[in-house]
């Protein structure tokens, strides 16, 4: 079933003292005392309205609606409003009222203002707008006959007028929220048959809201570079063929509010974003995108991308030159570290390891980290987000730090006493001493290093302290060793594993590598070493975990334990002991 059709009004203001005149539009010309009268006539009729409203002063009641309704009688349904003067402020309330009451909603319109007093015509316009704007009103013409006494008189096409308050809110809406698709809306005419250069251009400016929008800095840029080096000159050209009054200021207007985000790269070709190079240029770029944020309110979007910020700023303090988008290899090392910074900072028995840069550093991240969080999972927690008097507390110190500090990019240090010759391995003994054995083999086995490990955390019993020694003096290691003796090495809980864990930190601080045998002893001793190797990981240790496998019979082993078990790693050291 197709939709009814739209009817099609002509508005128009009558004065008082109807002059013949010969009114002139696109090489015809018509003779009438009344310029609508004039219009109609001269409209091609596809672009001619079917009803038509005047709307007339007591005076022009009387004399010139009796004209005008006689003179459109054969080419439209004439309607007239009667209003006062509009000479109070009341009265110019009252005419708009009364005016845009008049026209139905979802109507096309066209408009006639020669006539009438002269305020009159603003009003005409302010209803206009209204109408357009909020009752679904599509414009199709807006006219004004040019007096000439003895001379031909114009029609002067008033329309462009009438568009250019959308553009410029179009422009308002873009640069206070970011949100394109009004521009997009006004570029693409309401219909599909624009030129592909135009569509171009709408849909770069689309594409930069969308990415602007959810905090994709590097797409943002990338759409707003596209912008002004690919779609300046189509841009200009769309605005002149939508006869834009200012086009030029218009075109210049938008390119400023997207120049502060384009990136310096060119993507084009493969579109790859590993062609930026990261530098304090292109973070100052990013910072920018999240003051934005900040600036609107925006608080999901902003802490995202200030998070990943934060991230890039440490990469280049730390991994220069690396692949600064490489997940695994880069930007994971990065954030533990800083995550590192924030648990030393948050101990009382390291935070003596750092400086009070650190410290603070370390206390924005755990800060910007709960908050992202909070709004990145969309507040799925038993505490409110929004309202809350703590998360609005830290979203004030987040943003003080950020502003104050770090979004200048200090030279912060982010070593915090690591020690490159350190190496650990964390390993538990049973009955048997064979395990502890063939984990210090296996680490001098896959190591590069003769000396590996330089300390050995073994987790053990009572009853199996006593052939540690001898463990690592048949292995023919003679570093450092640490005992973490448990009380119940079978029945102890999780309460026993967290106290030796706690223990266990500062002897991990700072170890360039550790790496944690989970096979052998009980099965707290097995989850004891599982809870050691989270313990480095959250002390941005490389943490690799592995096994042991001895293949001989249980007699076997009893019988002669300093043989070298089977060990297999569980994590890949390409992604620093992630564990999968």
């Amino acid at each position: 079933m197709s939709a009814p059709a739209r009817e099609h009004w002509l508005l128009t203001v009558l004065g008082v003292t109807p002059t013949p005149a010969t009114y002139a539009l696109e090489g015809r010309e018509a003779e009438a005392s009344l310029a609508p009268v004039a219009l109609l006539n001269l409209l091609p009729k596809a672009q001619r309205p079917t009803r038509a409203l005047a709307v007339c002063t007591p005076d022009a009641m009387r004399d010139s609606w009796p004209r005008f309704r006689d003179d459109v009688g054969g080419l439209a349904e004439a309607e007239q409003v009667e209003i006062d003067d509009a000479a109070s402020q009341d009265g110019v309330e009252a005419c708009l009222r009364a005016v845009t009451r008049s026209i139905p909603e979802n109507a096309d319109l066209t408009v006639d203002v020669t006539h009438g007093f002269r305020h009159f015509s603003f009003l005409a316009y302010a209803a206009v707008l209204y109408l357009a704007a909020l009752r679904g009103v599509t414009v199709r013409g807006a006219w004004y006959g040019l007096f000439r006494r003895g001379a031909s008189s114009p029609f002067l096409d008033l329309a462009p007028l009438l568009a250019l308050p959308r553009w410029i809110h179009a422009l308002e809406t873009l640069r206070e929220t970011a949100a394109a698709a009004p521009f997009a809306a006004l570029l693409r005419g309401g219909s599909g048959s624009v030129s592909q250069a135009t569509e171009a251009v709408a849909r770069d400016v689309s594409h930069f809201s969308d990415a602007y929008l959810s905090g994709l800095a590097l797409e943002a840029g990338h759409a707003a570079r596209e912008v002004r080096e690919r779609r300046r000159k189509p841009l200009r050209r769309a605005l002149r063929e939508h006869r834009l009054p200012l086009a030029m200021e218009l075109a210049e207007r938008f390119e400023r509010i997207l120049e502060p985000f384009a990136l310096d790269a060119d993507l084009a070709g493969d579109g790859r974003k590993t062609r930026i190079a990261l530098s304090e240029r292109e973070l100052a770029r990013q910072a920018r995108h999240v003051d934005d944020l900040l600036r609107r309110d925006n608080t999901d979007a902003a802490l995202g991308l200030m998070n990943e910020w934060t991230v890039s700023w440490a990469v280049l303090r730390a991994f220069p030159g690396a692949e600064w988008l490489n997940f695994t290899k880069v930007r994971r090392k990065a954030a533990r570290k800083l995550d590192a910074m924030a648990a030393i900072g948050d101990d009382p028995e390291l935070r003596g390891r750092l400086t009070d840069e650190q410290i603070a550093l370390g206390a924005f991240w755990r800060r910007l980290r709960g908050l992202r969080n909070a709004w990145r999972h969309s507040g799925m927690r038993p505490q409110l987000v929004v309202g809350n008097r703590e998360v609005a507390g830290d979203c004030v110190e987040t943003r003080k730090y950020w502003e104050g500090t770090l979004r200048d990019c200090p030279d912060i240090p982010l070593p915090f006493g690591e020690s490159p010759d350190r190496r650990v391995l964390v390993s538990p003994v049973g009955m048997r001493p064979g395990v502890l054995f063939s984990a210090l083999r296996a680490c001098r086995s896959e190591g590069p290093e003769t000396d590996w490990p330089t300390a050995c955390l073994v987790l053990c019993s009572h009853e199996t302290k006593e052939s540690i020694d001898e463990a690592a003096r048949r292995a023919g290691y003679d570093g450092g060793i640490e005992r973490f003796v448990f009380r119940d090495p079978h029945g102890g809980g999780r309460d026993e594993i967290d106290a030796l864990g706690k223990k266990a930190r500062p002897l991990l601080v700072g170890a360039a590598e550790v790496r944690v045998n989970v096979t052998g002893g009980t099965t707290l001793m097995g989850l004891a070493a599982e809870a050691f190797a989270a313990e480095a990981r959250s002390l941005a240790c490389p943490t690799r975990r592995f096994g042991l496998i001895d293949r001989r019979p249980p007699g076997e082993q009893d019988a002669d334990p300093w043989q070298e078990g089977e060990a297999f790693w569980l994590d890949d050291p390409a992604e620093d002991g992630d564990g999968g």
